[in-house]
């Protein structure tokens, strides 16, 4: 997710599925989408909503003067920066599960909608290449008939 969707995770954003809990995302250009949510992830967002005040609807809330909203996007950057090894952040978090979801799935279109992206191109900007499937793939190709 990108930092300013984490930043608006409300409580009514959380829905059980038949499937598990997933995440209504409140994405670019006001596009909403659907994202599972792992069961640790599930469980996690569980317990934090159960241990603050009902009327505080953000995952995230902001505190101090602003308390009745949520962080802005750039403190859930820094608080991800923070809490991640140095060559870590939300954007190349956002790589590497776009990443690892292609190379499970190899279905594009499916990582496409869980990125959020409008075009596939631009999910094919994030999936890395695994060049070792490449040239085995290359490798055996034969050209003659």
């Amino acid at each position: 997710m990108r930092r300013a969707e984490i930043a608006l995770v409300a409580r009514p954003d959380v829905i059980d599925e038949q499937a598990g809990t997933s995440l209504i995302v409140h994405g670019k250009g006001r596009r909403e989408r659907t994202v599972p949510l792992t069961s640790a992830a599930a469980a996690a967002v569980a317990h934090h909503f159960n241990h603050v005040s009902p009327d505080i609807p953000w995952l995230f809330p902001s505190k101090g003067r602003y308390a009745d909203t949520h962080l802005q996007p750039v403190r859930v950057g820094e608080l991800i920066n923070e809490a991640l090894p140095d060559k870590w952040s939300a954007h190349t978090l956002r790589h590497r599960f776009a990443t690892e979801a292609y190379r499970s799935s190899r279905d594009l279109l499916l990582v496409q909608k869980l990125m959020g992206h409008s075009k596939p191109e631009t999910t094919a900007i994030y999936v890395g290449l695994d060049t070792t499937q490449a040239r085995s793939i290359v490798d055996g190709i034969s050209l003659v008939a």
